[in-house]
Parts: C-alpha cells; structure tokens; sequence
C-alpha cells in the first residue's frame, strides 16, 4: 500500500501520557500490562500524522500475565466517554502494551491477529490503528523504556514499523490521565513530577478498592469542573444508603479530595459542616472517613432512641 520511501506516519506522543505509560511500567514489572492511546489525527493524501494526548490505563478488572495481557474494555470505554463529552473530536487511535518483561523485542502473532481484527471491523471507526510497544527497560540512562511504534490499515494485511525519526515527544496538555489544576506538563515543568506521579497512583489505588468493595462508586469527569470525581451510593448500617460525591480538587502539589453526601438525617448538618474543608490525600481515604462517620452518627443516634424509649 505505501510505497514512498518516507515514512507514511507522523506521530507526536505528549510527554505525560508517554510518561504515565512508563509509570504503569514501574508498577507491573513481572506482568505484561497496557491501555488505550487516545487524540486525534488528520490525513493527507497517503500520509497520516497522528497526535497521541490521552493515555487510559488497563483498568481495575485488567488480567495480566507474563506472556499475556487482557484489558478491562468497560472501564476503558466509560473514561473515553467521559473524555469525548469535552473533547468531542477525540478518537481511539490504538492502543500501547509492554513486552519487556518477557524479552520479546516485537509484536506476537496473538498481537497481530487482534489488531488486524479490530482495524478490520465494521465499527471500528478510522481507516487504521496504531500500537506502541515497549520492549526493554532501561537503567540510569536516557527514557526509562524503550519503544517501538506500529501502524495498520484497513485492508491491509502489512504491520509496518514506524521510524523512530518519525516520532515526537512534545510538550503539550494531556488528557488523561487527569492532573491537577495549573499542572499543564508543558513547558519547564517536569511532566514526571513527584506530585503528578503520586496522583496518578493514588487514582489507580482508588479504583482497585473500589471496584473491590465499594463496586456502586463511579468515576466520572465534570465538564463544567473540569474536575474528576466518585459518585454513587454507600451502603450504611441501618440498611439506608447514602448518595456521595468525592471531588477531585488541584493543588501546587498532588490532587487533594473533598467529600458531600445528599443524604439527609437528623443529626447529619453538623457532621457535613465539619466536613466542609476538609481535604483528603485521596478518594479513598475521604470514602473510608466519610462512611465511619456516618455509621458512627447512626449508631449513637439509635442509641439515644433507644436510652429514651428505655427511660421515657
């Protein structure tokens, strides 16, 4: 199909989402891992130059092994809906997984069938799909990994290789992962920064206990916000549930969460004015907080009913 001996793919990856892919990296290094490449792409005659801005991760529900990689296609899909509702142009380009905890230096033939299936279908919605790989890590030199790239077209039964001198690293917002606000990785500012590291982590923490044991919490993404946030319904002791809200909020450092309820009791105005300013340094630890206050406000509540019905 493509016969020019420059390379028919252009793409520039943004330095955060490159930088969270290798973060990922970090934390499964015995198992293969990976997630969604998300942005936009134009094209011109033959030539397609694609621009990766989003990076989604595997999900909670992700299956992993050394030699196999399977991902949670539901949680994956829910983050692209909530990035389109704001970014209304953004396509899912590919995808990125890793190899270098096996060695195997380029895609498997399992890799191959499945994205020669996937750009071949019906619904998938561009003419292509793009896979980054990453093949080794590297230790106290350079990037922390080293990638390849790889592009397929409808049609077309050829994996071709993308040149690394057709590859940009840039300077620009990301996405996803979400980061704090003012935290634009772009510019003099480190886009692996400690704190937007330590975010990014404590994200992937609150999901993996959600899904465990809180599975009616959702992450959502406001618009109007601009802000990440959990939403649904926490189960009490007394049987009743109540409707709560974490809200992301950013800082100069990392993300920082504040947590409401529309549940009402009597007794409850007092506990959600002292919960007001307070700030926690996750989803999860404002959950946990919230919840065993709420217990502990029912508990003592039915016991002063019954010490009055007792000594009435």
């Amino acid at each position: 199909m493509f016969r020019s001996k420059k390379s028919p793919v252009s793409v520039s990856i943004a330095k955060g989402g490159l930088e969270s892919i290798f973060d990922e990296c970090d934390r499964y290094d015995i198992d293969e891992t990976g997630g969604r490449l998300v942005g936009t792409y134009c094209k011109k005659g033959i030539h397609f130059d694609i621009q990766v801005s989003g990076v989604i991760g595997p999900g909670p529900n992700a299956r992993r092994s050394t030699t196999s990689f399977f991902q949670d296609g539901e949680y994956q899909e829910r983050i692209f809906r909530s990035i389109e509702e704001s970014h209304p142009n953004i396509e899912h380009l590919g995808n990125w997984h890793t190899h270098h905890v096996n060695g195997f230096p380029t895609l498997s033939d399992g890799d191959k069938a499945t994205y020669f299936k996937t750009v071949n279908h019906d619904k998938h919605n561009t003419d292509f799909f793009y896979a980054l790989l990453v093949v080794r890590k590297n230790h106290g030199r350079g990037p922390r990994y080293d990638v390849k790239h790889y592009f397929l077209h409808r049609g077309d039964d050829t994996v071709y290789e993308i040149p690394d001198t057709a590859v940009q690293i840039v300077d620009m917002p990301i996405l996803w992962p979400l980061h704090s606000e003012g935290a634009t990785l772009i510019g003099d500012r480190p886009s692996a920064s400690s704190s937007q590291n330590a975010s990014n982590l404590e994200r992937t923490k609150d999901q993996d206990l959600f899904s465990e044991f809180y599975p009616g919490l959702k992450a959502l993404f406001s618009k109007s916000m601009g802000a990440l946030y959990w939403k649904g319904f926490l189960p009490l002791i007394d049987g009743s549930q109540a409707e709560i809200v974490a809200i992301e909020h950013g800082s100069d450092g990392a993300a920082l969460y504040s947590i409401t309820t529309s549940y009402r009791s009597a007794g409850l105005t007092e506990l959600l004015a002292s919960y007001e300013e307070q700030r926690f340094p996750s989803a999860r630890h404002a959950v946990l907080h919230f919840e065993r206050d709420l217990n502990r406000m029912i508990y003592c509540l039915k016991k002063e009913t019954r010490h009055e019905r007792n000594h009435g």
